[in-house]
């Protein structure tokens, strides 16, 4: 297993964290405090197609299997080849041939079939036809024509080829434009409103504030995902993106910072708090 450290000093009163980052050159961890980033080191070289948090533990879809935990304590779940994951008290997740299932007590159970799966959260999957709600029985279609992300936290926002859409009396447009990403933080103290959030074109990343979107000037990449750490009001809260090149953005009081993280084809990011178990 190869690794690549870039050592920064970090404060001595803040709590680290660690980010995971799915690739198509596999699976990295990078130490975080605030905005300023510490080690990295590539723990699998195998692709991961999407990342997902759960009970604690790094969930992982590749094209072999979904695993639960990292390097050499992932446990495989027999799912099989997976593009899309997701948590929301279970794993649900999605196989290439549109198979959604869920796992329970270590079994897998397959819940519906959806044409183009592209991002799980929650309950709520994005696929080629649109937006579905799987249950523990099946998958319903929910609404819009085709969906590239979804965020359930908060109130659902839907990226799409047409603008950013977000669920009330039906999918109500929220910016226009043609959008390939969305992330809400799940850590609002109220489920009914949406907290940090962004969204994002090929050229522009916006971000959610006093109810409206706006543009976040100087970042001009494509960004593919973005976690929290902490809550909005908390010092120790932390924002982080991901973008398809390999380039890690911290939020700071002056910007974001750019941290190259030397990886092809970036798809996804997770944040949990640092520690030695997986």
């Amino acid at each position: 297993m190869s690794s690549i450290d870039e050592k920064r000093v970090h404060g001595p009163n803040a709590d680290p964290v660690a980010l995971f980052v799915a690739s198509e050159t596999g699976l990295a961890r990078v130490t975080a405090v605030g905005a300023r980033i510490g080690e990295i080191e590539l723990v699998d070289r195998d692709a991961v197609h999407d990342l997902a948090l759960h009970d604690g533990r790094i969930a992982a879809a590749t094209e072999e299997d979904v695993f639960l935990g990292i390097g050499a304590d992932a446990e495989p779940t027999g799912f099989g080849a997976a593009t899309a994951i997701g948590s929301d008290g279970t794993l649900l997740a999605a196989a290439p041939d549109g198979t959604v299932a869920r796992r329970r007590d270590g079994e897998w159970t397959d819940v519906g079939t959806i044409e183009g799966p592209r991002a799980i959260d929650g309950d709520l999957v994005a696929a080629a036809n649109g937006v579905y709600r799987c249950s523990d029985t099946d998958c319903q279609h929910v609404g819009l024509d085709a969906a590239a992300d979804i965020a359930a936290a908060g109130t659902p926002h839907a990226a799409t080829a047409d603008g950013l859409y977000q669920l009330g009396n039906g999918w109500l447009q929220a910016v226009e434009g043609s959008f390939a990403m969305v992330s809400a933080d799940r850590s609002t103290a109220d489920p009914g409103a949406l907290g940090r959030a962004h969204a994002a074109t090929d050229g522009a990343l916006y971000g959610h504030a006093d109810g409206g979107w706006t543009t976040i000037d100087g970042v001009q990449k494509r960004v593919v995902d973005v976690t929290y750490t902490g809550t909005r009001a908390e010092a120790a809260g932390g924002v982080y993106a991901v973008t398809a090149g390999g380039t890690l953005l911290s939020q700071s009081d002056g910007g974001w910072r750019d941290h190259p993280l030397g990886l092809r084809s970036v798809r996804a990011i997770v944040a949990r708090p640092d520690r030695n178990s997986v």
